[in-house]
């Protein structure tokens, strides 16, 4: 592989954009939790300059704690259907709470919870404003596209896809060609 070939490749994998907006949003979302839950405070004095800190932090504990948590955590996350998410998000509040104990604080366990299932819910509603969270189904492929296009559509489909689109029967013409996958006892 050559050096430019490298290169490209790289640049496909590894993008910086939607890195340096997942921090951003979980700087807004670590924000607005501080606002909506009573008991998370950011304290400091350089208040700015320490919640971009803060949120550093917290994005990349939400960049690579979380997933390893969630990984261990599978088969919980299955069961309680999705609840243990609220305690994993609550366990990085409280990670955070101890790497920062002067400038961020979350008071008691009960609003640690509060702020995971806030926090999360955040980071969620504002992955999937700014098209951060991928798609549930994916497009197509093409080759699939095209593999479907390919294929001949048999007497039933044809006929299906003729009153579904229309409403009326279709053409003698189209109901008498035999499909040649059928058993020679079935064909009409």
């Amino acid at each position: 592989m050559s050096r430019t070939d490298s290169k490209t490749h790289l640049r496909r994998r590894f993008r910086v954009r939607p890195l340096l907006l997942r921090f951003v949003v979980s700087a807004l979302a670590l924000a607005l939790t501080a606002i909506i839950v009573p008991n998370v405070y950011m304290t400091g004095e350089y208040r700015i300059l320490s919640w971009l800190v803060i949120s550093a932090v917290f994005g990349l504990l939400v960049a690579f704690v979380k997933p390893l948590i969630q990984l261990l955590l599978l088969p919980f996350i299955f069961v309680s259907y999705g609840l243990v998410v609220v305690l994993i998000n609550t366990c990085v509040l409280w990670l955070l709470d101890l790497i920062f104990p002067t400038r961020f604080q979350v008071e008691s366990l009960i609003w640690a919870l509060v702020a995971g299932a806030v926090s999360g819910a955040l980071v969620g509603l504002l992955e999937n404003v700014l098209g951060l969270a991928p798609p549930i189904v994916e497009d197509e492929s093409l080759e699939l596209r095209e593999e479907i296009d390919r294929r001949a559509l048999n007497v039933v489909e044809k006929t299906a896809l003729a009153v579904t689109s229309d409403g009326t029967a279709p053409s003698e013409d189209m109901a008498t060609e035999p499909d040649p996958d059928w058993p020679e006892e079935v064909k009409p």
